[in-house]
C-alpha cells in the first residue's frame, strides 16, 4: 500500500526551499523534527518537518515545512511544479517533480 502527498510548489515555498504540509497531511509526516529518510533521484537524505509558529490569522497556529534545501537541487524545484511525495507500505519516503499545473 502507498500513501501520496501532493503539494503544487508556491513561490514562497520555492525562496525557502522548503515544503509546506497541507494541515490535511500532517500525519502523512513524522512529527515535526523527527529526522525520517527521503529518496530523491535515486539518493537517500536525511531532513524532517518544520513547525512554524504563526498569527497570520486568528487563533495563533503553526505551519509544518519539510525541510528541501539539501535536495532541491535534483527537481524542478519552480513555482507552480506539482510534488509528489510517496510512503510505501515499509515507510519508505520518495519524492519526484510531477510536472506543472
Amino acid at each position: 500500500m502507498t500513501s501520496l502527498y501532493r503539494r503544487k510548489l508556491s513561490r514562497e515555498d520555492v525562496e525557502t526551499g522548503s515544503i509546506l504540509i497541507d494541515k490535511r497531511a500532517w500525519r502523512f509526516f513524522p512529527p515535526p523534527m523527527e529526522e525520517f529518510t527521503i529518496v530523491v533521484g535515486g539518493q537517500e537524505f536525511r531532513t524532517c518537518i518544520v513547525a512554524e509558529d504563526c498569527n497570520c490569522v486568528p487563533p495563533p497556529h503553526q505551519h509544518y515545512h519539510l525541510e528541501a534545501g539539501h535536495f532541491r537541487h535534483l527537481l524542478d524545484f519552480s513555482p507552480g511544479r506539482i510534488l509528489l511525495v510517496q510512503r510505501d507500505a515499509a515507510g519508505l519516503y520518495r519524492l519526484e517533480t510531477a510536472g506543472a499545473s
